[in-house]
């Protein structure tokens, strides 16, 4: 009885002991992509580019940004994967796998055998295969109820090209690479923290250059003769899978959004990255977009003045105190203009639709206001520098649920302590 107590507490002191070592899994951000149809491919390119044929696609979601090197520790941490890159030989073989041959690095070790640096946690990964980005999807999807796959080659350039924001830029984003993309001309041969060049028209970044980016499907060169016109996902079989975007050491004729390249699905390479794709539901499409907002900190600019601002947009599901990732770029000015005021103290103060319960409007809405507040927090600023309250519905007010279902959480009320 004494033994057998002893191994079940060891065993409850192992768990607790992994569970505090879980990584914090973090809803990565994601732009809403409205379904529409373009123009796929280039007949002024490659022959596989050719020819270009009408594409009509559904909603989807899309990564802002590539996965980078400090989320796919993360999930590295978590579950003690082995990429391809970082299997021995004997084992590559053992599954039909090629010698790794030279050494090309890892996800975590640079071709000269130095390590990724801690510094570095804001690049976006590479050698990774595409069996690993597969396996990354899995494991996020399995810790955020979210289904996140790799997107197809149709969506990728769709959201390249700016989807029905599209002003026919040559390049994504714009018509100067050197504004828009991390290429060989740049790049000083490196890859660099995601997010520095401008976005496209969608406010995706980095489509074009710095890592090449996994899609989902097979490589089909002649494949566009026969692709359906609604949502094409590629052959049903192939040898390769689809790298697209170019990388920082891609010259700038490859740097064009209709350019296809492939490789093996279990290879990797220095410059081989990818971002994450959800389907949306049938109801997204005809959601409204969600609200444009500046980067920068300018929703609060008169704070200081006023003494509180009422804050729109920032979006739950109903009945839920979960912030969604569209109403993340408001939570960034938020962020950023107590960066800038370091000395400032604030009162989140949440409020909520009407649940026909007083006790339960109080409940949800301090609920909403402390998970604003962690949000804040996560992305730097000090938690003893923001209290939390909730402003419950307590009578009945107009509805403001959107066509998705969502409320709009009528406000957040920011004040100056």
């Amino acid at each position: 009885m004494k033994k057998t107590l002893v191994t079940l507490i060891c065993i409850v002191a192992t768990v607790c002991v992994i569970y505090a070592q879980q990584p914090t899994v973090v809803m990565p951000s994601m732009v809403h992509v409205d379904g529409g149809s373009f123009q796929m491919g280039n007949n002024a390119g490659s022959s596989d580019e050719k020819p270009g044929h009408a594409v009509i696609l559904n909603s989807f979601y899309f990564g802002s940004y590539e996965v980078t090197m400090g989320e796919f520790k993360k999930f590295i941490d978590a579950t003690g994967y082995k990429t391809d890159a970082e299997q021995p030989d004997s084992v590559r073989l053992k599954h039909g796998l090629p010698p790794r041959g030279i050494n090309n690095g890892t996800w975590k070790m640079y071709t000269n055998g130095k390590p990724v640096p801690p510094a570095d946690s804001l690049k976006p990964v590479g050698n990774v295969s595409w069996n690993d980005a597969v396996e990354y999807c899995k494991w996020l999807s399995l810790n955020t109820g979210k289904a996140f796959r790799l997107p197809t080659e149709a969506e990728w350039e769709y959201a390249a090209k700016g989807g029905v924001k599209s002003k026919g830029y040559k390049y994504v984003g714009g018509n100067n690479l050197d504004e828009v993309a991390w290429y060989y001309g740049n790049s000083d041969r490196k890859a660099h923290n995601i997010g520095q060049r401008m976005a496209n028209e969608l406010n995706i970044y980095d489509l074009a250059g710095n890592n090449r980016e996994w899609c989902a499907d097979w490589y089909g060169e002649f494949y566009y003769k026969t692709s359906p016109e609604e949502n094409p996902s590629g052959p049903d079989r192939g040898t390769n899978r689809v790298l697209r975007g170019g990388s920082w050491g891609s010259q700038a004729d490859r740097m064009r959004p209709t350019y296809r390249n492939k490789e093996f699905p279990y290879n990797s390479a220095l410059d081989f990255g990818f971002r994450l794709a959800i389907s949306a539901e049938p109801y997204v499409k005809k959601a409204p977009a969600p609200p444009q907002v500046p980067s920068d900190s300018g929703l609060l600019k008169d704070l200081d003045a006023k003494g509180f601002i009422d804050v729109y947009g920032i979006n739950f599901d109903i009945g839920k105190s979960v912030v969604k990732a569209e109403s993340y770029p408001i939570i960034d000015q938020i962020a950023n203009y107590l960066k800038e005021h370091p000395k400032m103290k604030v009162m989140i103060e949440g409020h909520t639709d009407n649940t026909g319960k007083e006790a339960m409007n109080q409940s949800l809405s301090d609920k909403r206001a402390q998970a604003i507040k962690e949000e804040i927090v996560k992305r730097g600023v000090e938690a003893s520098r923001m209290e939390t309250i909730g402003y419950g519905a307590t009578k009945p007010i107009a509805d403001n649920k959107t066509a998705a279902g969502r409320t709009q959480n009528r406000r957040v009320t920011i004040k100056k302590l």
